[in-house]
C-alpha cells in the first residue's frame, strides 16, 4: 500500500511539474495569434544611424466572410545580431474595406515602403488592387492602386 501511494505521489508531482520553460522566443511564438496568417520581410529601411526590416504581417479572421487587417513593423537589428520591433502600425483603412488578401508585392527605397495588394471581397462583388506608400510610422498614403 505504502509503494503504491510513492508511486502515485511520485506520478503527481512530475505531472504538476510539467513541461520545462521555453525560451522567450518560443514563448512569444507560442502566444501569437492564431489569426497571423502571413509574416513576410517588405524591404529595408534606415533612419539615422538605425536601420533593419519592414515586416508585413497579415491577420485574418470572420468565419465563412475571411477578411484581413493589415500591419507593418520596423525591425532593427543590434551589433550582436538581436532583432528588436523599432515601431509596429496597423492600417486601419484597409481593415475597414472588409477584404481579404489575396496576393502582395513590395519594394523598399529610400523614401520608404510600397505594398501593391491584390485584394477579394469576400461578398463577391468588389475584388480590387491597392497600393500603401509608407514614409514612416505617421506617415503613409492608402488608397486604390493607380495603374
Amino acid at each position: 500500500m505504502l509503494r503504491k501511494f510513492a508511486a502515485t505521489l511520485g506520478l503527481t508531482m512530475v505531472l504538476l511539474a510539467g513541461p520545462a520553460h521555453a525560451d522567450a522566443l518560443s514563448d512569444g511564438i507560442a502566444a501569437m495569434p492564431g489569426g497571423v496568417e502571413d509574416v513576410r520581410i517588405g524591404g529595408t529601411w534606415q533612419r539615422g544611424e538605425d536601420s533593419g526590416v519592414y515586416r508585413i504581417i497579415i491577420v485574418r479572421g470572420g468565419g465563412d466572410a475571411v477578411t484581413a487587417r493589415l500591419f507593418v513593423q520596423w525591425v532593427a537589428y543590434g551589433e550582436a545580431g538581436e532583432a528588436d520591433v523599432r515601431d509596429s502600425i496597423e492600417i486601419p483603412e484597409f481593415g475597414a474595406l472588409g477584404l481579404d488578401i489575396v496576393d502582395y508585392v513590395s519594394e523598399s527605397d529610400a523614401d520608404g515602403l510600397s505594398v501593391f495588394i491584390e485584394t477579394i471581397d469576400p461578398q463577391g462583388s468588389n475584388n480590387e488592387q491597392y497600393e500603401l506608400h509608407i514614409f514612416a510610422p505617421d506617415d503613409y498614403r492608402f488608397g486604390t492602386a493607380s495603374n
